[in-house]
């Protein structure tokens, strides 16, 4: 009966999600034939996104979402922080530093939930990195292509693998840059791939890190806790009752550069690792933060049950 149950719920989910997105990629479609600047349009196309993925829960009542009590005021300090940014840059008084929202990957559930959750402010400015695969597949590759997202060519599809076309991959990473200059901000997975073992997280990768020191962004944790119940990692749909939780924290806010200086000043921070080069550093560090946050969650999902 449990199964029927669950095998039910992903179904509507499934049809709910698709009939969403259709719509969503339609209108996109028709926006592309007006007049009107790229970033702009992208940052529609991104709301649109938001929309038909928060109508696509709203109607799967069996999955619930929970916030952790301090992310929205996390995300309020943050984006005043942001705005302060702005107004220097606007004055001439510094250049663009960006934001970067940083998560984990357990499932497909996880990017949707990121859509849904972020302040709509963020999400219209945030562009992530995708497999390219992704921009091949129908509907979803419409969406990607709208909002701007940027491809990783990688030359080997093995779990775990990360070899890339490099040539392809630098033309990429110019764009990037280029976007990030022009007030762009970055939403991406620092583990580099879906974690099965998702309650511990995966080494973090070094190149995101170093894109952070290049721009002294500014760091925000969008952490999720529960996916893997309602969307397994190889089920091809999710959509099965369950109860995620959501938690967002500054862990850079003052910049990556200001939170080195500070850690290599902690003893707190272990001697290896103020000896390493900064982005072993960061990555490190970052990665302990956010295992925090994340234990924060799966521990206050184990009090919901044993209550």
């Amino acid at each position: 009966m449990g199964a029927m149950l669950g095998s039910l719920c992903m179904g509507a989910y499934g049809l709910v999600l698709a009939v969403n997105m259709l719509w969503a990629a339609g209108l996109m479609k028709l926006l592309s034939v007006f007049p009107m600047e790229r970033r702009r349009y992208e940052g529609i196309c991104l709301t649109l996104t938001q929309v038909c993925w928060t109508i696509a829960l709203f109607f799967a009542p069996w999955i619930g979402t929970e916030y952790d009590a301090a992310t929205a005021s996390e995300w309020k300090a943050m984006l005043k922080k942001m705005e302060e940014v702005d107004a220097k840059v606007a004055a001439g008084e510094d250049t663009h530093r960006p934001m970067m929202v940083l998560g984990n990957h357990a499932s497909f559930l996880d990017v949707i939930l990121a859509v849904v959750a972020m302040p709509n402010a963020v999400l219209r400015r945030c562009r992530t990195y995708m497999d390219s695969h992704l921009f091949n597949l129908p509907v979803l590759a419409t969406i990607c292509r709208a909002v701007g997202h940027f491809p990783v060519y990688f030359t080997s599809a093995k779990n775990g693998v990360f070899a890339v076309d490099k040539e392809r991959n630098e033309k990429v990473d110019q764009k990037v840059d280029q976007f990030l200059k022009e007030g762009g901000w970055l939403c991406f997975y620092p583990e580099g791939q879906r974690n099965k073992a998702s309650d511990e997280l995966l080494p973090f990768r070094y190149g995101g890190m170093k894109k952070a020191l290049e721009f002294d962004a500014r760091l925000m944790s969008l952490m999720v806790h529960g996916v893997q119940a309602v969307w397994p990692h190889k089920a091809q749909m999710g959509g099965y009752p369950g109860t995620v939780r959501i938690s967002s924290k500054q862990l850079a806010p003052d910049g990556v550069k200001a939170l080195l200086k500070e850690l290599r000043a902690s003893n707190d921070c272990p001697q290896e690792e103020k000896d390493a080069e900064d982005h072993v550093l960061l990555a490190k560090h970052l990665q302990r933060e956010m295992q925090k946050q994340y234990d924060e969650l799966a521990a206050a999902a184990g009090k919901a049950k044993n209550a």
